[in-house]
């Protein structure tokens, strides 16, 4: 085998590995959820355990989510698969 073929071959093996991959996480999580409460923001965030740095960036996540809920009584969860910033919308 040539350099050349090496490569292909390696090429075919990597793609067929991130189909593999792609459809694993097609087939076991939706592109969007139901609906969730905006509570559920705040429970996300408020059960941090983290150094000081994470539970001061959970403080700034909480208080947007606590500024959500006064505009918004749900959210619905995104896969986040490169296209979920289009997908949100």
């Amino acid at each position: 085998m040539s350099l050349t073929d090496d490569a292909q071959t390696q090429d075919r093996l990597t793609q067929a590995q991130l189909a593999a991959i792609e459809n694993e996480i097609k087939s076991s999580q939706p592109l969007t959820s139901q609906l969730l409460p905006i509570s559920a923001l705040l429970n996300q965030y408020s059960n941090t355990s983290g150094n000081v740095n994470e539970q001061q960036q959970s403080a700034g996540f909480i208080q947007s989510a606590q500024f959500l809920s006064t505009k918004y009584t749900s959210l619905r969860r995104v896969r986040g698969d490169g296209n979920c910033y289009y997908r949100a919308f």
